[in-house]
C-alpha cells in the first residue's frame, strides 16, 4: 500500500515511525502548506516532499491527514473524491455539519476512512474491554476518567491549537477530551447521553505571548451512558505535574478497577475487600516519547496496521474508528460545548 502524509508536525512523525514497521506499506511522500517544512520533514521521514497535493495523490493509495484541525474537512473531501483511502487525525472536523457530510461521502465511496482515535489501541483499553466483557467487574456502575497534560503552563509559543479563532476543537475538551468521548462508548458499548451531561470549562492561562487564549484549558463533564453507567470526565492542559497522564477508575457491582499511566504497565483490581496489583499484556513495538501515556507510541503502529489490513482486504475492521465514530464524537462534543458553563480564571 502506497501512503502519503499531509502535515509535518509531531503527530506526522509518530505515524511515520509506525509506518516503517509495516511490511505491506510504503511511505511515498509528505505535503505541507509550507514547502520548507515539507522538505525538512521528507529528509527526516526518508521520503519525497511534494509541493502540490494533487501530485502526491497521483502516486498513493491512501493518505494520512495530520494537519491542523480546521484543514481536515477540505483535505479529506478531496482525498475521497479522488478515490483515496483516508486516515484522518482527530477531531474529524471542526463542525458537526462538516463531519456529517464527510461521513455520508465516505460511506457512499466504499473506501476505508478511519479517524485517529489511537487511544483505542492502548493496552489498558484492551484490558478494560476484556474484563468488562468477561464480567470480572460485574455490572459497571460508575467510571471516573481523566486525561491531563501541563502544556498550557509550559508551552512557550502561541500555536495553532489555540489560535484557530477560538474554534472549539482547540481547547482541552476538543483536543484531549474528544479521545475520552470516543473511549467511553468503545469500552462500555453504549453512547454518551450528551443531553443529560453537565459541562464546566475553564481557562487557567488566559494569554500567551501577549495574545488572549480563547479556548478552555480545563474541562469537566459529568453524565451517563445510554446503558445507565454514570461517569465523570476531566480533560486538562493546565494540570499539576503529579496529575499529568491518563487515569481510569471503574466501580462495578462486584469489583473495582484502578489505573494511572504513571504506574506504567501496572493496574489494580479489587475483589471483595482486597486490592490486587496486575500487569497489562504488553503489545508495544515502539517506544514512548518522554511524557506520553504508557503505550502511546505503539498505538500508531496498531492503528496503521489495522487500517492497512482493512484497505488491502486482509482483515476486517475491529478497533479502527471510522467516520461514523468521528461524527458521533463530534456531535457529543458540540453538544457539551454548547451547554457548558464557562469561566475565565
Amino acid at each position: 500500500m502506497r501512503i502519503g502524509i499531509v502535515g509535518a508536525g509531531n503527530i506526522a512523525q509518530a505515524h511515520v515511525n509506525a509506518l516503517h514497521l509495516l511490511p505491506h506499506a510504503e511511505l511515498v511522500g509528505v505535503h505541507d502548506i509550507a514547502p520548507d517544512r515539507a522538505t525538512a520533514a521528507a529528509a527526516r521521514f526518508g521520503c519525497s516532499a511534494f509541493d502540490r497535493l494533487d501530485s502526491l495523490y497521483d502516486q498513493i493509495d491512501g493518505v494520512i491527514i495530520a494537519s491542523p484541525n480546521h484543514t481536515h474537512a477540505e483535505l479529506a473531501t478531496e482525498a475521497i473524491a479522488r478515490g483515496k483511502h483516508v486516515l484522518c487525525e482527530k477531531p474529524m472536523t471542526v463542525t458537526v455539519g462538516q463531519a456529517r457530510e464527510l461521513t455520508d461521502m465516505a460511506e457512499a465511496s466504499g473506501l476505508s476512512c478511519g479517524i485517529g482515535f489511537n487511544y483505542r489501541y492502548l493496552d489498558v483499553v484492551h484490558e478494560v474491554r476484556r474484563i468488562v466483557d468477561d464480567g470480572v467487574l460485574g455490572r459497571p456502575l460508575f467510571v471516573e476518567v481523566s486525561f491531563q497534560r501541563c502544556s498550557a503552563l509550559t508551552r512557550r509559543h502561541f500555536t495553532w491549537r489555540d489560535s484557530e479563532l477560538g474554534l472549539s476543537t482547540s481547547g482541552a475538551l476538543g483536543d484531549l477530551g474528544v479521545h475520552l468521548l470516543d473511549l467511553l462508548p468503545f469500552m462500555f458499548g453504549s453512547a454518551v447521553e450528551a443531553r443529560n451531561c453537565r459541562t464546566k470549562l475553564r481557562t487557567n492561562v488566559p494569554e500567551r505571548e501577549g495574545r488572549p487564549v480563547r479556548v478552555d484549558d480545563y474541562a469537566f463533564v459529568g453524565g451517563h451512558l445510554a446503558n445507565g453507567v454514570y461517569f465523570t470526565m476531566v480533560a486538562s492542559k493546565s494540570a499539576l505535574p503529579e496529575d499529568v497522564g491518563l487515569s481510569l477508575r471503574i466501580v462495578g457491582e462486584g469489583s473495582e478497577f484502578s489505573y494511572h499511566s504513571r504506574d506504567g504497565e501496572a493496574y489494580h483490581l479489587r475483589s471483595a475487600v482486597r486490592w490486587e496489583r496486575r500487569l497489562l499484556r504488553q503489545r508495544r513495538p515502539l517506544a514512548d516519547p518522554a511524557g506520553e501515556v504508557t503505550g502511546w507510541g505503539s498505538t500508531f503502529h496498531h492503528q496503521l496496521r489495522e487500517w492497512s489490513d482493512v484497505v488491502q482486504g486482509r482483515h476486517p475492521r475491529t478497533r479502527l474508528a471510522d467516520f461514523a465514530d468521528g461524527l458521533r464524537a463530534q456531535t457529543v462534543l458540540a453538544r457539551l460545548l454548547e451547554q457548558g458553563q464557562y469561566a475565565l480564571v
